[in-house]
Order: structure tokens, then sequence, then C-alpha cells
């Protein structure tokens, strides 16, 4: 029989003893550590997932935690994956939790794939979520795939054996720079809420096999959530025969982060070497008042995206930059299309350059 810690779920009849056996023996990966994951990851160790993988690179810092409450103020500093492991560990013993201080590649995604029995995608950006949509169809694991900004969130489960693929409701990334929580803001509690459902959705696609049990995950069935008015619906999503995912043998699914190609990026090392470049920091003023590169020229991207556009002198190389390297992107972009001949974008923004520059120093 199942222990006291599981017994008020083990009890439920979609669950019985039979499929506790099987929520402890499986392995599940969470991609990112942060609003969607403390939502999700709580609950999955709670529920007894035997084995729990979380991969994030990033570090926790004091606006995270508004809704990432895994982490409290003795974690700031910390690697997010390393502290989340912690807690989990403390929350329940009796799994296994290893936290990755790195971030979902090509070069890692199979091994990470093939070893666990759902991955649940909970990043911030869409080069992560699209590599992960393309390696559950490549590696045959279902995505439990979860996004919310502002006050709008959507959850949906892609499963390569039953439904439609990520690129089938999205075939590409937007082209231009789509601001995430980070840069437009976003409802802490409803980020717990959509880390909450992709936490049942796991342990429904653990527990259940096409939905015998009477559990239905949402296969096929986009999630939405508004909480301005808490209206929720669902949306079907339907195989793309012309996919240019799933439609594919997954030995002919190559796996690559997707960036856009019209934004050159540049090292914080090869940045520091240039002569007589101007520096352009396209975060908002309070981002900028917390710390900058010394000498550089504050330009908020919302300013450039309003059509205010000053560019620099031709004469000087201009390299852009903002926290991570997303928003940077369009900067560089916008600057190039309004008539700026050298213009790049800092690849990882002011953290790589902290970690590459400041701290070689």
């Amino acid at each position: 029989m199942p222990s006291q810690r599981y017994h008020r779920q083990a009890i439920l009849p979609e669950i019985g003893p039979q499929g506790q056996r099987r929520l402890n023996s499986a392995r599940v990966l969470c991609i990112g550590a942060g609003g969607l994951g403390s939502g999700a990851l709580p609950y999955l160790a709670g529920a007894g997932i035997g084995h729990i993988t979380i991969i994030d690179d990033d570090s926790v810092e004091i606006s995270n935690l508004q809704r990432q409450v895994l982490f409290t103020d003795a974690d700031l500093g910390r690697a997010k994956a390393e502290a989340a492991a912690d807690r989990l560990r403390a929350l329940n013993p009796e799994i296994s939790v290893i936290g990755l201080v790195t971030r979902l590649d090509a070069g890692n995604a199979q091994k990470l794939f093939e070893d666990h029995d759902v991955v649940i995608e909970g990043s911030d950006n869409f080069g992560t979520k699209f590599l992960a949509g393309d390696a559950a169809v490549k590696f045959g694991v279902p995505l439990v795939y979860g996004s919310a900004v502002g006050f709008e969130a959507q959850v949906t489960v892609f499963d390569p054996d039953h439904g439609p693929c990520l690129r089938c409701l999205y075939p590409s990334p937007p082209d231009a720079w789509v601001p995430n929580c980070a840069e437009n803001g976003v409802l802490g509690p409803l980020v717990g809420t959509a880390g909450c459902v992709q936490a049942t959705e796991t342990i429904k696609l653990l527990l259940a096999d096409n939905g015998e049990d009477g559990l239905s995950p949402l296969r096929g069935r986009l999630w939405l959530m508004d909480a301005r008015d808490m209206q929720t619906r669902c949306l079907t999503i339907k195989r793309r025969r012309d996919c240019p995912c799933c439609s594919r043998k997954p030995a002919d699914i190559k796996l690559q982060r997707p960036t856009p190609a019209s934004a050159l990026s540049i090292s914080a090392t090869e940045a520091q070497s240039l002569k007589n470049a101007i520096f352009l920091d396209v975060r908002e003023p309070d981002e900028w008042a917390s710390g900058h590169i010394p000498d550089a020229v504050n330009q908020p991207l919302s300013r450039l995206t309003s059509g205010e556009v000053r560019t620099p002198p031709n004469d000087q190389p201009c390299v852009v930059y903002c926290a991570g390297g997303s928003r940077g992107e369009l900067a560089a972009r916008l600057l190039k299309q309004a008539g700026h001949p050298d213009v790049r974008n800092l690849r990882g923004g002011l953290t790589a350059w902290s970690g590459e520059v400041v701290e070689g120093e």
C-alpha cells in the first residue's frame, strides 16, 4: 500500500495503489524553474513523482520573488535549478531531484528527453520552446507546454503518439520581438495557476492510457485563461499535414534553437575589443538605473518600437544590449533598418557581459 504521504490522492479511484506506484516510478523533466516551474514542481514533488530533473541556467533575482515562490530572499544569487532542487528535496525526501545549471540545447536534448517519461516546458523564450517542441517529436516524449504573460495564460499537451505538435499550432517562431513577462509584466498568481495546470496534466499523462481511467489530458486542446474576467476556454488543435516537424520522420528532424536571421550578434569579449564602439542599452529606465555597462547610452526598446529611433553616428560600431539578448535582437534590426551600417546585438545581454567581462577583470 502507498505510504500515508500519498494517501489522499491514492484513495482516488482514478489513481489507486497501482497509479501511485506509477507516479513513484516516473521520471519528469522540467525545463525552467521560473514562474511556471514554481507552480508545477512542488505539486509534482508532493505527488511522489519518483525522479524530477530541473534544467535552468538562470540565477534568482529579487524581481523573481513576486511569482517564483520556490525561492526566498536567502536564495538571491543562487542558481535556480539548484535552489529549486533543494526546496523539492525538503518538501519530499522520498524522491530523487537533480538540478542542472545549464540550458537545453541540441547537444543535450536527446539524453534529457529519452531519460524522462514526460517533459514540462516552462521556459520564457521561443527559442527554447521550439527546440523542446521539436525534440518531443523526434524522441517521442510528451511535452506539457505552458506560457503566461500579463493576465493571460495557456497550457496544452503535445504528445507525439496522440495528436499535433507545437509547430502544428505555431509553424515557426514570430519574426518580431514578442515581450515576455520580464518586459511586459505578469500577474504572479496567474503563472502559478498555469503551472498547477501543467502539473495536473503531467500526472494525468503518467496515469492515463487514452482516457481509459476517465482522465483525458489536453492532447489536441489548448486551454486558455484570461484572469481579467476569469474566462477560460479550450480550442481544438489539429495536426497539420504540412507540419514542418511532425509530418517528417523523427530521424529527419534537425534540432536547433530558432533565432531571427536578420539580427547580428556578438559575444561580450568580442564587443569589448571593438574600437570606438557605442553601447546602446535598450532596457527600460528602471532597469538601466539598477546597473549598466559603463559609458553606455540608454535608449529603451519601447521608444524604438514606437518610431523614436535615434541612430548613432554611422562611423562608430553600435552594440545594443538588454538583460538577456532577446530585446536586443529586435533593436539591432530596427537600427539596421534605420540605416546604421554596423550594428550588433550583445549575445546574452548584460548577463553575459557581467559573466565574461566584469568577472574576468
